[in-house]
């Protein structure tokens, strides 16, 4: 095994304030955005440039695209009263985040419906109950 593989190669030690440092960091990146047809259109509203985020800007009548791509994530949270039409432009917000921001075609985009987030997600607000 060692033949093909090769020697095993000198690791530097983990250390827990770079992590915490980069997560703190990857958080910063992340900035929180309104898809909304309240007002007879569909619009696009930026409602906080970076995280923690407060969780009572997630409001159920609404889709939010929370965009880390930065770090190859993107979230799309649907509120349990959002529509169709909202739905669909949030996931095409994404689609297009990805494009115009040049983010690596490999990152992720994970649809969270109200009520099922994931811890990670809930890891961008300060207040999440």
């Amino acid at each position: 095994m060692i033949q093909v593989l090769g020697p095993k190669p000198a690791l530097k030690e983990g250390n827990p304030e770079e992590d915490i440092t980069a997560d703190q960091t990857n958080a910063q990146a992340a900035a929180l955005y309104k898809v909304s047809d309240a007002t007879g259109q569909m619009n696009l509203t930026k409602v906080a440039d970076s995280s923690p985020f407060a969780s009572e800007l997630l409001i159920p009548d609404d889709c939010f695209v929370l965009d880390n791509g930065l770090c190859g994530k993107i979230y799309i949270w649907k509120g349990r009263k959002a529509n169709e039409k909202e739905r669909q432009a949030a996931l095409q917000v994404a689609d297009g985040f990805i494009s115009r921001m040049r983010y690596s075609p490999n990152t992720q985009v994970e649809i969270l419906p109200q009520g099922r987030e994931s811890p990670i997600f809930k890891q961008f607000f300060k207040d999440w109950k």
